[in-house]
């Protein structure tokens, strides 16, 4: 039984959660606002979930949680603020990052006790010490090779087979990202990433929508749906580290949303707190610099505001912050006082980002500091769009496989990786057997048709760190990584068998494929490897085709 303090002033509104909680599993425990109370509310100890009113009579909210957290014990415990307001309303009292649930008034039974189970569950992302990931997709095939990668990534990993089942598993264990597949039966990725977006408790989670295809109007579509990045099949563990380090979702660090704040005058961290209350940031403040030190050893913030006023070694201050950063970011903002104005510019050439000059107007350093983040942001949108153009240049736009420019590029950079750490190398180059004659019988949309959805049994059926790509023409390859010869021609086997059972379009074409395979090392280069596969492939045409034949005998 799981026990839960109410703070409540109202008798009758006391009354009512005495009602609606009885045989509900919770033990309840009723405190009032005064400190008399709080304080023997924490005496007792031992609450799994409190519920504070959003304006208490006799305290101020958010210092009674304040009060309440400052006592190890409580630091699990989540908390519910119970209101009528809605959430944006609230912002200008509470920091919403100090809160697990909000219980909109007026309440019944069922949404009083499912909110209360919500908070409960928020509890354990708070908790854990290793980020955890969820991996939706259908395939079992995917989902373990996800899995394995994200572990390899320092992560936990829960699985899911649908989109629905996914919302379930999200909502019970509130992960710290999400990859979700697009195309699932029962929800897609789409819909999953829209509904997700709905949910107060799960929206803020880093979504990465993960597809065999992915063009300009899956862009659009993911977008808006919620996701904030994507993923192409089959994904290899450096696009997934690139990804992850992007949304900065690592192990100890949480970069998104933080404010630190150093000064000695609390007076100036109180008024500077007050004042950044617009961003719904959580706020640390810092009162010495070895405690800054300690802070950006373990996590990243997003602006960081100097009180350079006591202290004598100023520039020096700025330039040990930066070099504790490692780089142009993030903002760090310098607040001196009206006789530190000639030190304006070194200041600038020792680090920070921008300097203000006490005493200062609220709206001009929350003025301020809204360029910045505007700025980070255009910032962000270009490094990303940058990214998906570079994707779209190497994609090849008929199939979505990866084109000949990405092959070249990354058969030289595996065979490299191979070489460097002995590992196995297989390469399959694939060939449609008699392609011109579909083109010549049914014409070239019908051969455009037959190539996507060869490309397609490729995508679905390619080992999981596999590169698959359009060669040119009907000549497709496949470049397996860490993979065994024999291992490479097992998985060559499968998609051959799964390319020669579906018939395709309305005219029912069963499409066979050839296939050559080499491996290193027993082959010594990347030109090496293509050409010993493409003689291979060769000897499988003029063999009756419809095979895979390889540079070496497999017993």
């Amino acid at each position: 039984m799981r026990k839960l303090a109410i703070i409540e002033d109202s008798q009758a509104l006391t009354s009512v959660y005495k009602a609606f909680l009885s045989d509900s599993g919770f033990e309840v425990s009723v405190f009032n606002s005064t400190v008399s109370d709080i304080n023997r509310l924490i005496k007792q100890g031992g609450f799994d979930l409190i519920v504070c009113p959003c304006f208490p009579k006799f305290q101020n909210g958010p210092q009674i949680v304040q009060m309440i957290k400052a006592d190890p014990e409580f630091s699990p415990c989540a908390i519910i603020v119970s209101t009528s307001m809605q959430q944006e309303s609230m912002k200008s009292e509470w920091d919403l990052r100090d809160i697990d649930a909000i219980l909109l008034k007026p309440f019944d039974r069922e949404s009083l006790i499912q909110t209360l189970n919500r908070a409960g569950e928020n509890d354990p992302q708070h908790a854990r010490q290793t980020p955890l990931a969820l991996v939706i997709d259908d395939s079992k095939a995917v989902r373990s090779t996800l899995a394995a990668y994200l572990k390899a990534l320092n992560f936990d990993v829960r699985a899911a087979s649908d989109g629905m089942q996914g919302l379930i598993t999200a909502s019970e264990c509130l992960p710290d990202l999400i990859l979700v597949d697009v195309e699932m039966p029962v929800m897609d990725g789409f819909e999953f990433c829209k509904k997700l977006s709905k949910e107060p408790a799960l929206k803020h989670i880093p979504t990465v929508v993960v597809s065999g295809t992915i063009d300009e109007d899956q862009f659009r579509k993911g977008f808006r749906a919620g996701a904030i990045d994507f993923l192409e099949k089959p994904v290899s563990r450096k696009a997934l580290a690139a990804i992850i380090e992007s949304v900065s979702v690592k192990e100890n660090i949480s970069s998104t949303g933080t404010t630190v704040i150093l000064s000695k005058d609390t007076t100036l961290s109180a008024i500077l707190k007050k004042t950044l209350n617009f961003l719904n940031s959580s706020i640390h403040i810092c009162t010495r610099f070895d405690e800054l030190e300690t802070y950006l050893c373990v996590s990243i913030p997003d602006i960081i505001i100097l009180d350079l006023s006591e202290n004598e070694d100023k520039l020096n201050m700025c330039m040990r912050t930066r070099i504790l950063l490692g780089s142009d970011s993030p903002v760090i903002i310098a607040v001196a006082g009206e006789t530190d104005r000639d030190i304006m510019f070194q200041c600038f050439k020792y680090g920070a980002t921008e300097f203000i000059i006490k005493p200062f107007g609220r709206d001009e350093i929350k003025a301020r500091i809204e360029n910045h983040i505007k700025l980070k942001k255009l910032q962000d949108e270009l490094v990303q769009k940058n990214r998906i153009l570079e994707s779209l240049a190497y994609k090849d736009k008929l199939t979505g496989l990866m084109n000949r420019r990405y092959f070249d590029k990354a058969l030289k950079d595996e065979m490299a990786r191979a070489q460097a750490e002995h590992t196995n190398l297989s390469f399959l180059m694939i060939d449609l057997d008699n392609f011109k004659q579909i083109n010549d019988m049914y014409g070239h949309d019908t051969g455009d048709t037959v190539l996507k959805e060869i490309a397609a049994i490729i995508i679905d059926n390619v080992q999981g760190n596999a590169v698959s790509c359009r060669y040119g023409g009907e000549e497709f390859c496949i470049i397996y990584p860490d993979t065994s010869l024999a291992e490479a021609i097992k998985n060559g086997e499968k998609i051959k068998r799964y390319c020669s059972l579906k018939p395709i379009s309305s005219h029912r074409i069963f499409q066979t494929i050839s296939g050559g395979m080499s491996s290193f090392p027993e082959t010594s280069s990347a030109e090496n490897l293509v050409s010993d596969a493409d003689k291979c492939l060769y000897k499988a045409k003029k063999a009756g085709k419809n095979r895979i034949i390889a540079n070496i005998e497999i017993s």
